[in-house]
């Protein structure tokens, strides 16, 4: 349906936009500044978005967008056409949701959003089990930390790790899931060489490119420690090189905990790192598959509370 809403900007009734697709480019490009970022946010290449703003411009007969050092600025033809192309991307939203809320089977698509630790270290066998239970359903997973957008229904249901306690805004319903908490994490084999050998005690840490300055909690254990630290880019990686024995790591208990390799470093502490919070759309949270999905994977989070709270 989307393909046969248009509109004609009052300065170039000659020039009707005829397809969607021309108003998603533009609104990409438009609330981005980059084509690089509207490509990553579209899913297409970057010469895609490139072509596609092109053949636009070319359509309208007018500069929608100037090419600056700083991104793409739109022009004074783009501002007027922007407003008209959000309230397009509104109504052509709400129709979406809505036609989908209507849907009374428990078959067809489930987008799904959650944190990566997640669904690679916790939830993927439940995601087996609710699939086998409901093999009509075709769960679509998006593991990422970005935030999704659940009035574009760029999930239909979003698990979300949230660092206060604040309510989820008024358009979306949220459900509490529970606490992660987190510890301090060694292998096996670093302890064992540690208590073998007392003149090389002295182990480093393991930080993320990203992590702030160490907290003091993560500090009271009994291991010796090194001054300097190994800089990774990603959890992934932090967790193989907390298994080959490279050195200590502050991981969520649900990870650490479960992982065969891994202990917590002797007399350490664990702390409260955010709340779990299930979050749908007030249009769709009634549909059959998202009411069903739903109740399970709340079940599932209380199986696993004390996983995620690094209780034994």
């Amino acid at each position: 349906m989307k393909q046969f809403l248009k509109f004609t900007p009052a300065w170039c009734k000659n020039a009707p936009m005829e397809n969607w697709d021309d108003i998603r480019f533009f609104l990409e490009v438009a609330r981005s500044g980059s084509i690089r970022k509207a490509a990553i946010s579209l899913n297409v290449n970057h010469s895609t978005v490139s072509r596609r703003i092109s053949q636009f411009e070319a359509r309208l007969g007018s500069r929608v967008f100037e090419k600056l050092p700083s991104g793409y600025q739109l022009t004074t033809a783009g501002i007027e056409i922007l407003t008209l192309a959000q309230e397009m991307d509104e109504q052509a939203n709400t129709l979406e949701r809505r036609i989908f809320a209507r849907d009374t089977m428990l078959s067809g698509e489930l987008r799904v959003a959650l944190p990566s630790a997640l669904a690679t270290h916790m939830i993927m066998p439940d995601m087996a089990s609710f699939a086998f239970k409901y093999p009509n359903i075709s769960l679509q997973i998006s593991s990422s930390y970005d935030t999704v957008n659940l009035t574009k229904r760029q999930a239909d249901v979003a698990i979300r790790l949230v660092y206060d306690q604040h309510s989820p805004p008024d358009h979306l319903y949220g459900m509490r899931l529970g606490e992660i908490y987190r510890g301090v994490y060694l292998s096996k084999n670093l302890l064992s060489r540690i208590e073998e050998d007392t003149s090389k005690a002295a182990t480093q840490w393991i930080y993320k490119e990203e992590d702030p300055s160490l907290p003091a909690w993560a500090q009271e254990h009994s291991l010796a420690l090194n001054e300097t630290a190994h800089i990774v880019s990603d959890l992934h990686t932090q967790i193989c090189a907390t298994e080959a024995g490279l050195g200590l790591s502050i991981l969520p208990c649900f990870m650490g905990d479960a992982n065969p390799h891994l202990v917590r470093a002797p007399n350490s502490q664990t702390h409260f790192y955010g709340d779990l919070w299930m979050l749908t759309h007030g249009e769709t949270r009634h549909t059959p598959r998202v009411r069903v999905f739903t109740n399970y994977i709340k079940d599932v989070f209380r199986h696993h509370k004390n996983l995620l709270k690094g209780n034994p």
